[in-house]
């Protein structure tokens, strides 16, 4: 954390709840700033841990009380069409209606409307893959409804 707070590793991006930091060593570290950021990093974990897919970045560690999270780094993707184009769809509908996606969304309560975002996906070896997963029906149930 020491380093972080010093911007010794890069900054690559935030969210509402996590910011992320590239670690220059082929992984980031994805920092809970609330209760929201550590349940989104729970839901990455138990993801990562179960899901055997490979449509998932991998993450590779957890601080204790998931305050912390570290993932493989991939490539930022510049054009939705080249995650359409690897799996032979024309579009987002066509997409998720895919069974892989289809078995993902269900298994893992999945926000197909957060994966349609480009900042959700990266290149891991020549592979689109899905870098941002936290965003669960549960954790939008528990930490984003109003009301």
């Amino acid at each position: 954390m020491f380093n972080m707070r010093q911007w010794n590793y890069r900054y690559i991006g935030s969210g509402s709840s996590r910011n992320v930091f590239d670690l220059g060593n082929g992984y980031v570290i994805k920092v809970a700033k609330n209760i929201a950021g550590i349940a989104q990093n729970m839901s990455e974990y138990r993801i990562s841990s179960f899901d055997s897919s490979d449509l998932f970045a991998e993450v590779i560690e957890v601080s204790e009380y998931f305050n912390t999270l570290i993932m493989r780094k991939a490539d930022k993707i510049r054009d939705f069409r080249y995650i359409l184009d690897y799996f032979k769809v024309g579009s987002y509908e066509e997409l998720f209606r895919l069974r892989e996606f289809q078995n993902i969304q269900y298994k893992y309560n999945l926000l197909f409307s957060d994966l349609s975002r480009m900042s959700s996906w990266g290149i891991i070896n020549g592979r689109p893959t899905i870098i941002d997963y936290g965003f669960t029906r549960e954790v939008v149930e528990k930490y984003y409804r109003i009301g």
